[in-house]
């Protein structure tokens, strides 16, 4: 993986960033875990660029985006060898999904998911961690808006 190092989110152009990540998103089935090589820059820069669009951008429709944006990036992890293969196997049986009955596409899931247990406990963490920091970023907006 890249070591782009400790730098300010300032050193990068805040549009690039975010249209990189936007295509990530694009490219992943959203219900799967992802290598975070998949993404074109360090996750703690793409979060800070998404708190800051939370912060300047007001409107609902681009407010429930952006933190659904922010949410996501819980899918990307650094995988083993084996994690990877199972998640791309996984995400070719999700494409394929027509040419399989129900049940034989659940076990077939299920066999490709086995794997994956550890990167699918990390998920879970992260999104319930920033499940709270956005929680907690809407506190702030409430608190240093003046009420009109």
């Amino acid at each position: 993986m890249q070591n782009h190092g400790r730098m300010s989110t300032a050193e990068y152009d805040a549009c690039k960033v975010l249209d990189s990540y936007l295509g990530a998103l694009n490219k992943i089935n959203r219900a799967s875990v992802c290598d975070v090589t998949e993404l074109g820059y360090p996750k703690d820069l793409i979060k800070a660029v998404l708190c800051h669009c939370l912060k300047a951008i007001q409107e609902d429709d681009k407010q429930s985006f952006l933190r659904k944006a922010y949410l996501s990036l819980a899918s990307f992890h650094e995988l083993t060898d084996e994690e990877r293969t199972a998640a791309t196997l996984l995400s070719e049986i999700v494409k394929s999904s027509a040419a399989y009955s129900e049940d034989e596409m659940a076990a077939r899931i299920r066999d490709a998911a086995a794997p994956l247990q550890g990167a699918i406990e990390r998920y879970n963490a992260e999104l319930a961690i920033l499940g709270q920091e956005l929680k907690a970023l809407q506190e702030d907006d409430e608190k240093a808006t003046p009420p009109t």
